[in-house]
């Protein structure tokens, strides 16, 4: 890794996993915020969400980030980036399954146009299905690389931070090794945990995902967000799944939006505006605000809203 003069991605991991301890976390939050190499402290960002809606999925995306400073505020020459879409299904985009392939496109081009070394777009999820679905193909147009997390060596034992159930978890390698970690789900409704929105997408970068389940898939979302630090999350709102999620088919809403923010509890709250509840009903929101990994409360976030 070439020298730096901040804190990073790898320190905050290594220290984590050597202290288990909330002492080497920033005042931010448990894992929210970009830390990486020498990237702007996130007090620094002109908001705390961007949302933009009125252009193509493309267009709000790349408008979002822009609104936060663009990527170069988030990637540097030579960083190893690490994406993770939401790319289950072989649904197309309308369906509200799976994160839209253009906007995955355009977020992998930017960061290789930035300096990006390299970029990595992964999910624990099936290749055939990522083939289908348009995130292969978005992927390779752009120039970046895609891989399915489908090996357990591919992945790396860490403590997970005021873990109550998950005191310790294994998280892919190439996350835990990224210069910088792009979070791309898409707001949908999910069977078990109500909704599936960034905290609960982490769910692609774990091994073990069946004991979520077994024990409380509320509180395991919650503590995995505390494990896994974000550097940029951008949430694809352009059509929402309400029911029957998380693979549908079921009623979606063309609410035509993207969100851009760092803090994952705080880009889910918002998100639960598409779903008309508060934030605090849904377990794994209002649990990770308790654990001080981001904020719940939408009255105290600066949130701009902009047309493409």
């Amino acid at each position: 890794m070439k020298p730096n003069d901040g804190y990073t991605r790898r320190d905050f991991l290594k220290d984590s996993a050597l202290l288990g301890t909330a002492a080497v976390l920033g005042s931010s939050g448990l894992a929210c915020g970009p830390r990486s190499r020498g990237h702007a402290p996130t007090a620094k960002l002109p908001m705390d969400l961007a949302v933009v809606g009125g252009g193509s999925p493309a267009q709000n995306c790349m408008a979002a980030v822009e609104a936060l400073g663009g990527f170069g505020r988030f990637v540097h020459p030579g960083d190893r980036v690490v994406v993770k879409p939401n790319p289950i299904g072989r649904s197309q985009p309308e369906q509200a399954i799976n994160t839209h392939p253009d906007m995955i496109e355009a977020v992998v081009r930017s960061c290789l146009e930035h300096g990006a070394a390299d970029v990595l777009v992964v999910s624990h999820d099936a290749m055939p299905s990522m083939i289908g679905n348009g995130t292969a193909a978005a992927v390779q147009q752009a120039g970046g690389t895609l891989k399915a997390l489908d090996r357990v060596d591919e992945y790396r034992e860490v403590v997970v931070p005021r873990g109550r159930i998950l005191r310790t978890e294994n998280i892919a390698i190439d996350v835990l090794e990224a210069d910088v970690f792009i979070n791309m789900p898409i707001a949908k409704h999910h069977a078990g945990a109500e909704v599936t929105f960034a905290m609960k997408n982490l769910m692609g970068v774990n091994w073990d995902r069946i004991r979520f389940h077994r024990t409380d898939l509320q509180q395991c979302i919650a503590e995995l967000a505390g494990a896994v630090r974000h550097d940029l999350i951008i949430m694809d709102a352009n059509h929402v799944l309400l029911t029957n999620g998380p693979a549908g088919p079921g009623e979606v809403r063309n609410v035509g939006e993207v969100i851009a923010g760092v803090d994952p509890v705080a880009v889910d709250a918002f998100t639960m505006r598409y779903f008309g509840r508060e934030p605090g009903t849904i377990g794994h929101i209002r649990i990770a605000h308790e654990l001080g990994i981001g904020e719940i409360d939408l009255g105290r976030l600066r949130i701009k809203e902009f047309t493409a």
